[in-house]
């Protein structure tokens, strides 16, 4: 089973997202880099890094829009820890419900991400 790691501007509309996928894949865990430390919106590497060395298995990171994406890659660039993380572009609420579906199906990381691509590409 993967880790989705959810990065949003908006901590309310992760945490929301969250709680959906709860009810549709309550056995995927979820983790979230959304929004800043003092609560305001936005995003920041070093909390999306911080989240990937939280994972219990290999994870996968899903962003909402624009700097979201790019502190996601930045992220990675800096991970250090021993689990596999990956980033795929795809609609963040569609995707991660596609994701933890799979996820549930005990498929793969790669198998995830290839049928997310299939999906949104």
């Amino acid at each position: 089973m993967i880790n989705l790691i959810l990065v949003s501007h908006s901590e309310k509309l992760a945490a929301g997202l969250k709680e959906l996928l709860a009810e549709m894949a309550p056995d995927t865990p979820v983790l979230l880099a959304a929004g800043l430390a003092d609560g305001s919106i936005g995003t920041d590497a070093s909390r999306i890094e911080e989240t990937m060395n939280e994972l219990t298995d290999d994870g996968l990171i899903l962003t909402d829009i624009g700097s979201a994406t790019m502190n996601a890659e930045l992220a990675l660039e800096l991970y250090s820890g021993d689990r596999s993380v990956q980033f795929v572009e795809a609609p963040l609420v569609e995707g991660a419900f596609l994701a933890a579906v799979l996820s549930g199906q005990s498929k793969s990381l790669d198998e995830i991400i290839t049928g997310l691509k299939s999906e949104f590409e």
